[in-house]
């Protein structure tokens, strides 16, 4: 093995330029060759600044005062070249289009050992082997825009991969990906454990990495606090991971931990939403292809038929490409149905009236934000009471950051921004598309919390999601999503909630993998 794998991290600080206080301070960290290590914590407790210093983009791309030394293979990273630690580091980052560079896969995976200089067949090689051994063949030659989000992770992996480093970065991999995509991770990164590779995965959802994980360093405030090897972190009961702001290692406790809900089951006599017989179809959204790359073919969502009352939470779970978000942007008014209709009180709505009175949060932030600040996004038009708005944003815990610009925000802050907004509307129905994607367990839990209470205040709320946890916390009722279809509807609650988790998983076999069941 090669003795790059090892990194050390002595006494390290850093603040960025123009930022006050540090980031981190005072960091030891030694994680040796052949580790897998989670690095955990609060949002903004300075994971993402201790994996900077790792792979290099601090010092080189993010500029700030440096004190003590950060070695890769033991050499520090000040004196090596940006590229020279790529090759001994690589990054996959929480959203991969960030790292894309090419339209089509193949050409996407060939990109790093091409710019390195590497010889023609030696980069072919690379490339062959990179698809091979993430067992990822049916993508070659894809065109990049039409991947899932599990699709972009394995792609982005096997970039890496090609690369041939020895030490592997992980930025909160799982983050937008489905139960099942979340599984093909999780057996990526137990094969390139196998390997021996050094790997470092920075995640809020911890329970598929139970099994992987030799150690676990807990960051607070910038600080390691903690340090567990595997057995102890195991043992941790659910209050004391809860004290540190962390998320369940293992999702039996998870369900143990959740609150009940009363159900609220929909009848149909009391509806106050109903689409029925509603049905759309279409093809690829994207008309740019790689050569050789095979159109899809087009799909069809529906017909659906359901109904809700008020007060009901309801989640829309299924796998990539079930067809939730595209009947989310039906719902809204952002897609034209070709059969059926959607009703609120009782009258069927056109999409283009659809689009005044059903709001759409969508998973993506920044299709959302238009404003010079934080406290001017929910002002926006003047429509909002001053009030309000203060609420809302003290409940996401935002309000200190009232003056800040919406660019400056990290995403999972822009997320919780959008809800703010969400918050302060005057609207009978919600649908929000993956909200906690990416958010720690505090964070979770109050996106959890002010759903539920839109909801109470005379709402109807949807919430696409694959996040077990927020699932169990927030919803009193599920539609499952498959093929277009609604396979299964049922109230969430003591017995369903096993049935919801193995949903998401698609079959006993995962389900017992992370529950110990």
């Amino acid at each position: 093995m090669s003795a790059s794998a090892h990194i050390t991290l002595d006494k390290v600080t850093f603040q960025y330029a123009g930022k006050d206080g540090d980031a981190i301070h005072s960091v030891d960290l030694d994680i040796h060759e052949g580790e897998f290590v989670l690095l955990t914590g609060r949002s903004g407790c300075g994971k993402t600044t201790v994996a900077r210093l790792i792979n290099g983009l601090i010092p080189h791309f993010y500029e700030g005062e440096l004190e003590g030394t950060a070695r890769v293979g033991g050499t520090e990273t000040r004196e090596m070249g940006i590229g020279d630690i790529g090759k001994m580091v690589g990054s996959v980052f929480q959203d991969p289009r960030s790292q894309f560079f090419m339209t089509d896969t193949t050409s996407e995976v060939a990109f790093g050992c091409v710019n390195a200089g590497l010889p023609r067949n030696e980069a072919a090689q690379r490339v062959e082997s990179a698809f091979r051994r993430m067992s990822i063949q049916r993508l070659r030659d894809r065109s990049v825009f039409e991947l899932s989000s599990g699709e972009m992770q394995l792609v982005a992996i096997a970039s890496c991969y090609a690369m041939g480093p020895s030490v592997y970065v992980f930025d909160e991999p799982s983050a937008n990906l489905d139960m099942g995509a979340v599984e093909t991770l999780r057996k990526t990164l137990s094969e390139l454990k196998r390997e021996g590779k050094t790997i470092i995965v920075l995640e809020h959802r911890l329970f598929y990495l139970s099994d992987l994980i030799d150690r676990m360093v807990v960051i607070e405030d910038g600080a390691v606090s903690h340090v567990y090897d595997a057995a102890n972190a195991l043992s941790l009961d659910d209050a004391t991971l809860a004290h540190m702001g962390l998320r369940s290692l293992q999702l039996k406790s998870a369900l143990n931990a959740m609150p009940d809900h009363e159900p609220t089951l929909s009848k149909r006599e009391n509806a106050v939403f109903e689409i029925n017989n509603l049905t759309v179809s279409y093809g690829s959204q994207h008309s740019t292809r790689s050569a050789g790359s095979t159109p899809r073919d087009p799909r069809t969502i529906g017909p659906l038929s359901f109904s809700a009352r008020f007060g009901e939470v309801i989640g829309i779970i299924g796998e990539n490409g079930a067809g939730k978000t595209t009947l989310s942007r039906l719902c809204c008014g952002l897609e034209k149905e070709h059969r059926g209709t959607v009703s609120v009180d009782g009258r069927p709505l056109s999409p283009k009236e659809r689009l005044g009175c059903i709001r759409l949060v969508m998973q993506d932030p920044d299709y959302q934000l238009f404003s010079d600040s934080v406290l001017g996004e929910l002002s926006l038009g003047g429509r909002r009471d001053a009030d309000a708005c203060e609420r809302a944003l003290r409940r996401l815990g935002l309000w200190d950051m009232r003056e800040a610009h919406p660019a400056t925000l990290s995403r999972g802050q822009k997320q919780r921004l959008t809800i703010a907004c969400a918050l302060v509307d005057e609207t009978a129905t919600y649908f929000f598309d993956e909200p906690t994607s990416g958010l720690d367990r505090e964070n979770m839990e109050r996106v959890s919390s002010a759903i539920r209470s839109l909801a109470q205040s005379r709402s109807v709320v949807f919430a696409v999601s694959h996040d077990p946890e927020f699932l169990l916390s927030a919803c009193d009722r599920i539609l499952h999503l498959s093929g277009g279809l609604i396979v299964d509807d049922f109230a969430l609650g003591g017995p369903t909630r096993e049935r919801l988790l193995r949903s998401l998983w698609k079959g006993d076999a995962q389900w017992n993998t992370h529950t110990g069941a």
